[in-house]
């Protein structure tokens, strides 16, 4: 059984993008037959900032090459700042012939708001593409990131392999009922974008807003939303799956606003596109290339040009219902499983797996999460 260690910055029970990827990817590696760790933020101590995160991995990356050499596969989420990076660089230095191949997705820039951090960013950024080409094999989740690593890294060591949604668990009609509901669902921090959400739902207000999800900058979004006095707001904060999904079946717009490029894909706008919902979101690398025709996107930060799609959408019911449908049947062409099997053959080729071995399907009867390290 070959052995694949995961490292990414964050993991179930934490609810997040990155998350949802660590948790199908893991348990899709363990029906193919592998043993899948993971190792994640919370399994290093670190210091927070707001959103600025500084791990201890450097002093801790001693004591886990010890363990390195167990496993066939590393596969690397990144870039986070002394977490990922450390992998990069020295992570599998000095193991000699046991050294395991390392797998590398890069998901997004690190992009914050304070100005005093970008001149430092944008070096780190620049280096992280760069120290990419150290891996075996590099991703990316769409073609626009993978265009931009293709700068760094030879056509041999590179994919592009999308996220995925489960379909038949999200899938709704695309004939809703009334009100018109725009939904969001995701973490509640500054690249996001909420603001520009509510000052949208501050010019609507006949228009029913969900949002759905938890913070640290949520406390600030809701303070805004009472200043702004928006009755037609609603935070449900964090819900169990199902009651997420009841609320999302029933909304008619599935919107992100984000306002950075630390959005890098939308898995939630996967999400409610397969559910039936018309997807709506900043025009940024990734997400542009997700939502395609089937949507909308608007200018970064621009809550006028954000109303005027939701107004339109509202007051056109045949566009709406068009769209969602266009929408509903791209979301059926990314199952989890494509995600999945993209990694197997660059597993298989990492590792020489045999072909007969490449197809194993092994079911598990017991779903629960990989160890953590």
């Amino acid at each position: 059984m070959k052995k694949l260690l995961m490292v990414v910055s964050e993991a179930p029970p934490i609810q997040s993008g990155v998350a949802r990827v660590a948790e199908k990817l893991s348990f899709g590696f363990r029906r193919l037959g592998f043993h899948v760790d993971l190792l994640s933020l919370p399994d290093i101590p670190r210091v927070e900032f707001g959103e600025f995160r500084l791990s201890s991995m450097p002093f801790k990356l001693n004591h886990l090459r010890e363990r390195l050499s167990e496993y066939d596969i590393i596969h690397l989420h990144g870039p986070v700042p002394t977490f990922s990076d450390i992998f990069l660089l020295a992570g599998l230095r000095g193991l000699g012939r046991t050294k395991p191949s390392l797998v590398y997705t890069h998901h997004a820039p690190v992009v914050l708001t304070s100005p005093l951090l970008r001149p430092f960013l944008s070096i780190y950024n620049h280096l992280q593409e760069r120290w990419s080409n150290l891996a075996d094999h590099i991703v990316a989740s769409t073609p626009s990131y993978g265009q931009r690593l293709s700068r760094y890294v030879p056509a041999e060591k590179l994919s592009v392999i999308p996220w995925g949604v489960d379909f038949n668990r999200f899938y709704a009609p695309v004939e809703k009922k009334h009100p018109f509901t725009v939904f969001y669902l995701g973490q509640i921090r500054p690249y996001k974008g909420l603001p520009v959400l509510l000052n949208a739902a501050n010019q609507m207000p006949d228009t029913r807003f969900w949002v759905i999800g938890d913070g640290h900058y949520a406390e600030t979004c809701r303070q805004m939303a009472s200043e702004l006095e928006l009755s037609n707001v609603t935070f449900w904060g964090r819900l169990p799956d199902e009651e997420m999904l009841a609320l999302i079946k029933s909304s008619h717009v599935i919107t992100l606003p984000s306002v950075t490029r630390s959005e890098a894909f939308g898995i939630a706008l996967l999400e409610g596109m397969a559910a039936g919902l018309v997807p709506v979101a900043s025009h940024l690398p990734g997400v542009a290339d997700l939502i395609g025709n089937e949507g909308f996107t608007f200018p970064p930060g621009n809550a006028n040009a954000l109303t005027q799609i939701l107004i339109r959408l509202r007051d056109d019911p045949s566009l709406r219902l068009h769209l969602a449908q266009l929408a509903q049947e791209k979301a059926r062409l990314y199952p989890w499983e494509r995600s999945v099997f993209g990694y197997e053959r660059i597993f298989a080729r990492l590792t020489k797996l045999p072909q007969s071995l490449q197809r194993i399907r092994k079911p598990i009867e017991d779903p629960s999460l990989p160890t953590h390290i």
